[in-house]
């Protein structure tokens, strides 16, 4: 078998991503490619996350930009780079300049030309504010006719935008004054988090303003962005002796796992086997519902058993009844599957509504809710969305009348580089806890939470990604064959291990969300012309998750930046994954020695064929690790008298459906 190449390993493609260029002026520095400026520090801490030049389009996504021309001059005192690209075949041209100051000032600004009628649904800048230490802190805001607020950046999730009519902002950080002045467009602020974006977001133009709108040929437009930088103490560069990762805390009971499943994404039989191998507690098949559906286009289910469930989300098409749910709930019945947990939403609901409305015509969610809790009486039903978070945000269920809430995500709306998406995991934490104050009373069972966008709630359909490249709002993201996928899904693991969620949908069988590879309408590198490779590096981690339900959480202490972890503690012994998210190798210091496994560029080749690759490969017994980047740790350690027993903490979540 022929090892594929590193970055298909670590990104499942082979795309070189050009480095950012760093920059330094003074105390001041950031990094700067075609797309934005990213980590604006002062005195060695991030006050702005990014400055940022997106173009969208209709459908929000992100064109692609072609670079024209680049140049940096500086000395020692300022700095000056240009930037000319294109977007749109040339339709736009844009040119960026970035001039710094040693004294703490950048100016930044871009000059947009149409060259023909030019269709956008948003084209200048947005600046990112950063979320550790800024959520619920104090903000002043000046408006555009020169009047001035005192506000804050939200501390829970805001649904709607936060402050509006911004001409300039004022905040403190870590000590460090930053004023923000804007030019030439009306900007608004909104809640990035509800996309798990790990930012607050500065933007034009207003979203009261209609989503696409046209710059006519000939047409010129110019924005500006100033930051202005003073104060604080310059951060610790001292790097101190490792810590060592400790159990520290018993709490909760780890979520089920499950594998969604729809019509569209064929799975064959073998495939099933395989499947079959991770053990996970229910499959969330989505179901399509229409006035004039005589057969049921289900998707390919696994038989229903004690050990395995099956859950629906019933979509209901435009204009469909709702007395169309009595008769799915019959043809369920004569087809021998009984759903434990269903929840239906009618399909204009997958589409985003802003907090205030217009919403749709037609059954609501509320009547929706009653009448699946009619039609299917043995099963438990939810309320919530099939979209994101962000749809739950805005409509969120009126009443605690269902059985547990829903929502899903994906990490890949407004930016698909591999620092945002590792990005998402720092908002996850934030988004667990916002959804479960809007009913505290319900359990979570987390619908697809995924890399790429099942539903594009935004605009007709997610992005066209043929070539397989880092694309928002793509359904197919080629990570989802490497080792990025996996770490990823366990930073997702560990973002939920304080919530009461008992549920968790991290993948499909197949297709663009799979662990199991089949043939599909794009490129799968490598893995298309390697027979008896057939497994993803995230099937091994849904297996390891999925033996890891119902067993009492663990938390873990000592990690350091860049490094997540997952983990329970059985009637015999800890078990525990860990992954370094970060761009570098990391080092990780045990407080005592655990039986390790670990998938990497090493052992990926192995995984790939061997789907009991947790069983059979060789367990090194260590008391530290040395990780890749992107690598995955699998940790067991039997008990012993002095661990933690759960007669000892309290066990805070709810009672699960197992």
């Amino acid at each position: 078998m022929t090892a594929p190449d590193p970055l298909l390993m670590c990104f499942g493609t082979s795309e070189v991503v050009p480095p950012p260029q760093r920059m330094v002026v003074g105390h001041m520095s950031f990094c700067v490619d075609i797309d934005g400026l990213r980590n604006l520090c002062w005195k060695g801490r991030e006050v702005i996350r990014a400055i940022s030049w997106p173009v969208r389009d209709e459908n929000w996504g992100t064109m692609r930009p072609t670079l024209i021309r680049e140049n940096t001059e500086q000395s020692a005192s300022d700095l000056h780079h240009q930037l000319h690209f294109q977007v749109g075949n040339g339709a736009l041209d844009c040119q960026v300049s970035i001039r710094c100051e040693c004294d703490g000032v950048l100016h930044a600004s871009i000059d947009l030309q149409a060259s023909a009628d030019f269709a956008t649904n948003r084209a200048g800048f947005t600046v990112l504010h950063p979320i550790t230490d800024v959520a619920g802190s104090q903000l002043q805001v000046t408006h555009s006719d020169g009047s001035v607020d005192c506000t804050h950046f939200p501390d829970r999730i805001s649904p709607s935008q936060p402050v509006v009519d911004i001409a300039a902002l004022h905040h403190q950080l870590h000590g460090i004054d930053i004023d923000i002045r804007f030019d030439g467009e009306i900007f608004e602020m909104e809640d990035q988090r509800n996309w798990s974006d790990a930012s607050y977001k500065t933007y034009c133009v207003p979203l009261v303003q209609p989503f696409t709108y046209i710059i006519n040929a000939g047409s010129a437009c110019r924005q500006s962005v100033q930051v202005t930088l003073s104060g604080g103490d310059a951060s610790s560069s001292a790097i101190s002796e490792a810590s060592r990762l400790s159990v520290v805390q018993l709490h909760g009971c780890a979520p089920q796992i499950g594998l969604a499943s729809d019509s569209q994404w064929t799975v064959t039989s073998d495939t099933q086997a395989l499947i079959a191998r991770c053990a996970v507690q229910f499959i969330l098949a989505r179901l399509q519902l229409t006035d004039e559906q005589s057969d049921l286009n289900l998707p390919q289910l696994w038989p229903a058993s004690d050990e395995l469930e099956i859950d629906l989300e019933i979509v209901l098409g435009n204009d469909t009844s709702l007395a169309e749910l009595t008769r799915l709930a019959g043809q369920l019945g004569t087809s021998a599957i009984r759903p434990n947990h269903v929840v239906a939403l009618p399909e204009p609901y997958l589409a985003s509504h802003q907090p205030v409305g217009p919403w749709p015509e037609g059954p609501t969610p509320r009547e929706t809710l009653k009448a699946t809790m009619d039609a299917f009486p043995d099963a438990a039903i939810g309320c919530g969305v099939l979209t994101n978070f962000t749809e739950l945000n805005r409509c969120p269920p009126e009443d605690s009348s269902g059985a547990y809430m829903t929502y899903g995500n994906t990490a890949i709306v407004h930016a698909a580089d591999d620092v945002s998406v590792m990005q998402t995991l720092e908002a996850l934490p934030q988004i667990f806890a916002s959804a479960e104050a809007l009913s505290p009373s319900l359990p979570t069972r987390l619908g697809l939470i995924s890399l790429g966008a099942r539903t594009n709630p935004y605009g007709v359909a997610p992005a066209a990604n043929p070539e397989q490249g880092r694309k928002a709002l793509a359904q197919a993201d080629p990570r989802q064959r490497g080792l990025f996928a996996a770490a990823w899904a366990v930073g997702v693991l560990s973002a939920c291990s304080e919530q009461t969620i008992e549920a968790i949908t991290l993948a499909a069988a197949t297709g663009p969300f799979g662990l199991v590879w089949q043939p599909q309408p794009y490129p799968q590198p490598w893995f298309d012309d390697e027979s008896d490779a057939r497994l993803f590096p995230l099937y091994h981690v849904v297996r390891a998750a999925a033996g890891m339900s119902g067993h009492h959480r663990i938390t873990v202490d000592g990690l350091p930046a860049g490094a997540v972890a997952y983990g329970v503690r059985t009637d015999e012994e800890f078990r525990l994954l860990l992954a370094n998210t970060s761009s570098s190798p990391q080092t990780l210091s045990l407080e005592r020695a655990w039986h390790t496994r670990i998938l990497d560029s090493q052992s990926f080749t192995e995984a790939a064929r061997d789907p009991d690759w947790l069983m059979n490969t060789s367990a090194q017994y260590c008391d530290s690790l040395n990780l890749q980047s992107l690598a995955i740790a699998v940790l067991t350690r039997p008990l012993n008298p002095t661990d933690l027993s759960p007669d000892s903490t309290p066990d805070s979540t709810p009672g699960q459906d197992h």
